[in-house]
């Protein structure tokens, strides 16, 4: 138990890291006219910080799943499971992207499409299931409700996120990561306390 609790704290602290490393590749981006499809050696580096970013946040949401934070139904394990392939879909679409000098890869709207149904999916899960307490019990809708905004805005505009609404949405990582954190530190201390009255 303690070392699947340690794990999520690792992954946790990946994840917030995760968020705030994409956070400074969005200012890199933005600043200096980084967006896809591009090209040069500061381009590349841009596109592997967000690579390395965005699988810090992959490893958080496998975290997540594996703590079954939205119960042990069945409903919950496939949300719980989907939604990190949606993402992990959008970080192998921006590797192939990368690879080929094209920004048109059909496994970037797929990703995102999963994102958005599972996304959600797990937000509602997590909050009905009552594991996480207080703001942590609802902060995984918040993300998936947020990301739903984001590629509705996109579709219905055909405009692409600002760094004000992307950087929002690395703020929302970061706070599903200290969730994750909080949670295994409380079931930790809880665990220890067992163990000392066991024994």
């Amino acid at each position: 138990m303690f070392h699947n609790h340690n794990r999520a704290q690792i992954a946790s602290v990946l994840g917030m890291a995760g968020a705030a490393l994409f956070f400074v590749g969005l200012l890199v981006e933005y600043r200096y006219d980084l967006f896809p499809p591009g090209s040069g050696p500061l381009y590349t580096l841009n596109q592997l910080q967000f690579f390395v970013a965005m699988t810090c946040i992959l490893a958080l949401l496998w975290a997540v799943r594996a703590e079954k934070v939205g119960g042990n139904g069945r409903f919950a394990r496939i949300a719980l499971t989907l939604f990190p392939i949606g993402w992990g879909l959008i970080i192998l679409g921006g590797v192939l992207n990368l690879l080929t000098g094209s920004a048109d890869n059909p496994l970037i709207p797929l990703g995102a499409l999963t994102m958005v149904i599972f996304g959600l999916a797990t937000g509602i899960t997590v909050a009905a299931a009552d594991k996480w307490t207080g703001w942590r019990r609802y902060v995984l809708l918040l993300q998936g409700v947020y990301y739903a905004l984001l590629v509705l805005h996109a579709v219905v505009t055909s405009q692409g996120p600002t760094l004000l609404t992307e950087s929002v949405w690395m703020a929302i990582w970061f706070l599903v990561g200290l969730a994750l954190w909080q949670e295994s530190r409380s079931e930790i201390r809880s665990s220890t306390s067992l163990e000392k009255l066991n024994f």
